[in-house]
């Protein structure tokens, strides 16, 4: 190997494993736990989308800058390969080869032409650099990417989750936060490839439901003050027992009316998406039956029927590709070749 800081390990079985964590058990225990679940992965979501946000003012392009970074994890897990987040981002330059702008974006289901876009203003930021099919990610965007806070909060979710699965016996004792931050950094590539297989098609699930992630990001905002409301509502209300299912949860979210709901202003200062890009996302919104709107300018989540189902779909998937991810995270920290 040119590289003496590859190192080389077949990441691609986990399906082949002694005794693995299931997946659908793991569901169960997240369901049994949903408010306190969904609290503590509700708020790294809104932290995560919201710094992904200010690196370009723009989710389409950091998007398109993850999605080019998971191609490169992919090719050294596809190689049985795997690098250190240290060694990883010490690199120069990194090259991606036979990579066109109609895979990109079928990938992503972003058009062709804002793809276009997106990609000309990398290049012309020296964050990428282009020859032909072939992309070549400079130092600049590893300097962008290296993801300290993220690694941090996502440890902090996978380590509350431990303590839920925990009780089961078939799961082991619980993983402290410190070793699943240093278990990320030591296996960077294969852990990060894993997290980013949840966040793309996450975010563009989302993407494609409300036409662009600014939208979304907007609409997440007003409906994550309900279900803090609707959540500490339970914790207070000894006599209301808490959700039981990611449905039940999901109902009672539609249904539960918020003290009080949130401005323009305070949507822009959570997401640092500029006020009036807001207020036009939240007229639309509004049109589309997806807020309402009180006599204060506060917005909460609308209930129509025509969105209904559309979004319980959305929310449904999410949650079984979110246990998805913790069972394979957990059984490459207790089950693989990696384990701690």
């Amino acid at each position: 190997m040119n590289n003496p800081d590859i190192k080389i390990a077949n990441i691609n079985s986990l399906e082949k494993l002694n005794n693995p964590i299931n997946k659908a058990l793991v569901y169960e225990v997240v369901q049994r736990n949903v408010n306190h679940s969904l609290k503590i992965y509700f708020r790294f979501q809104q932290e995560w989308v919201n710094r992904a946000y200010k690196v370009f003012n723009d989710f389409d392009t950091y998007i398109i800058l993850i999605y080019l970074f998971n191609k490169v994890y992919q090719n050294y897990s596809d190689r049985f390969h795997y690098m250190s987040m240290d060694a990883f981002f010490e690199q120069e330059q990194i090259t991606i080869d036979k990579l066109n702008l109609i895979e990109i974006s079928k990938d992503l289901n972003i058009p062709k032409e804002t793809v276009r876009r997106k990609i000309n203003y990398l290049q012309s930021h020296d964050i990428i650099a282009r020859k032909g099919k072939i992309i070549y990610i400079n130092n600049k965007a590893l300097e962008i990417q290296k993801p300290t806070e993220s690694i941090n909060g996502i440890a902090s979710v996978l380590a509350k989750m431990s303590n839920y699965l925990a009780a089961e016996e078939w799961f082991g004792e619980a993983v402290p936060k410190e070793k699943i931050v240093s278990f990320i950094q030591e296996h960077f590539t294969v852990c990060w490839e894993y997290f980013y297989r949840f966040q793309i098609p996450y975010i563009i699930r989302h993407r494609s439901y409300f036409g662009d992630v600014e939208s979304w990001n907007v609409w997440g905002s007003i409906g994550l003050v309900q279900i803090r409301s609707l959540i500490q509502e339970s914790e207070n209300a000894l006599e209301k027992p808490a959700s039981k299912s990611h449905l039940d949860f999901y109902l009672a979210f539609l249904k539960h009316k918020a003290k009080r709901g949130i401005n323009a202003s305070s949507i822009s200062d959570i997401s640092s998406i500029p006020r009036a890009t807001v207020i036009r996302k939240l007229k639309s919104l509004e049109k589309n039956k997806h807020i309402t709107r009180n006599k204060k300018l506060e917005y909460s989540i609308g209930n129509s029927r025509e969105n209904i189902k559309g979004i319980e779909k959305n929310y449904l998937t999410t949650q079984e590709q979110f246990s998805e991810y913790i069972t394979t995270m957990f059984n490459l920290m207790k089950h693989s070749k990696f384990n701690l």
